[in-house]
């Protein structure tokens, strides 16, 4: 199905999904394991489209696949400012990784900056953010440009693409080109409530922090010097980053010892 939509010119793709677009949400909302049937025994009489719409609907058990299907259709239905709205989407990095180039090739971007400020408003929102990270994959690809809100360099150390400390740098080292387009933004970067280097390093992590582990790691591996490290570190101290970011700052120029 995803290759017969990713076929077809943006309008008319639209207009064959968007009357699909009520029966795939009624699909999204319907809980795992359960059936239509059960799930419109308690259907709201003023649901949009009437019950009329689900006559005849599949009757087995819901699984993952009706749910990557429904979310495939609804995403095929709208134009891409829309569609980087909507959430959740399936964790399964595959579905994300295969979708979106797909269906969106040429607004790539656009779902990277929305997916970045989204973050950005929000980092504890887990239903909306959760599997997002796989805008990474795509930028260390080359399909779209690293973003330029400052989201995405949160969401960068936020857990969501690997834990501080050694699966950081294990990560980052994997994709230079993520790692050089947007994991140097971290001097530069505002931190937000929720989604800053002090406060992501005080999290207890058995595989060290961002600050012990993987900017020496960096260092180490040659995709940073120790004197950008060291002038990046002065500037940011510099700067009018909040004082409780300057902290974490403070305390990596002591490890530089400068």
């Amino acid at each position: 199905m995803l290759s017969e939509l990713a076929s077809l010119d943006d309008e008319v793709r639209r207009t064959i999904c968007q009357p699909l677009v009520g029966q795939a949400r009624a699909i999204l909302s319907v809980s795992q394991g359960s059936t239509v049937t059960s799930w419109l025994r308690g259907l709201r009489p003023d649901y949009p489209g009437g019950r009329e719409q689900f006559i005849g609907a599949w009757e087995g058990r819901m699984t993952d696949r009706h749910g990557d299907a429904a979310t495939v259709v609804l995403l095929a239905a709208l134009p891409p400012a829309r569609a980087a709205q909507v959430w959740p989407i399936p964790s399964d990095p595959s579905f994300a990784g295969a979708v979106y180039p797909m269906l969106f090739p040429r607004d790539l971007s656009i779902f990277v900056e929305r997916w970045s400020a989204d973050y950005a408003a929000n980092p504890k929102h887990g239903d909306r953010n959760g599997g997002r990270s796989v805008m990474y994959e795509w930028i260390e690809e080359e399909l779209v440009p690293a973003p330029h809100h400052d989201g995405a360099v949160l969401m960068l150390f936020s857990g969501l693409t690997a834990e501080p400390g050694r699966p950081l740098l294990t990560w980052l080292l994997a994709r230079p080109i993520v790692t050089e387009r947007l994991f140097t933004r971290i001097f530069t970067t505002p931190g937000v409530k929720a989604a800053s280097l002090a406060q992501r390093d005080l999290l207890p992590h058995g595989d060290g922090t961002i600050r012990t582990v993987v900017v020496p790691g960096l260092v180490k591996a040659g995709l940073w010097t120790r004197d950008f490290v060291v002038e990046s570190t002065q500037s940011a101290l510099r700067s009018d980053l909040s004082e409780y970011q300057k902290r974490w700052f403070a305390s990596l120029a002591r490890d530089l010892a400068l």
